[in-house]
């Protein structure tokens, strides 16, 4: 499956991976990480502060990411296929994770979820502003 297929199925479907909170952006990255990645377990705990943001912050303390992703600073290249990783900001601390499609004059087109909104997967333009990193599978 190439990425355009994987974003094309799953293009305004919500995804609930766990069953818990709704379709949420980190349940994207978990059905992701399993059916595009091909990550046999189960990835994605965010256990520090339950929000996106723990992917990136906590990496080195997650044996799961440690194993299928390296982590990539925010000022290095960024990839088709990448996950993207934001901080927590005033209105939102949990973070936010999205799928790297492109860059456009230093934004992201992504392939999110809004956890807040429930309305789906969806292509987006997202800014770097509170960006943390990427994951980008070994």
């Amino acid at each position: 499956m190439l990425l355009d297929d994987y974003v094309n199925k799953y293009n305004g479907k919500k995804i609930d991976f766990d069953g818990v909170y709704g379709a949420q952006c980190v349940d994207l990255f978990r059905h992701y990480s399993k059916e595009y990645l091909e990550i046999p377990e189960h990835t994605g705990s965010c256990s520090t502060s339950g929000g996106a943001k723990d992917l990136y912050l906590d990496y080195p303390k997650m044996p799961l990411e440690k194993k299928y992703f390296n982590r990539i600073g925010p000022k290095k290249s960024i990839f088709a296929g990448d996950v993207a990783i934001w901080d927590s900001t005033d209105t939102n601390k949990y973070g936010h994770v999205a799928i790297v499609l492109g860059v456009l004059n230093n934004r992201l087109i992504v392939f999110e979820q809004d956890g807040f909104k429930q309305d789906g997967a969806k292509i987006n333009l997202r800014s770097k502003e509170n960006f943390l990193g990427v994951l980008r599978r070994k």
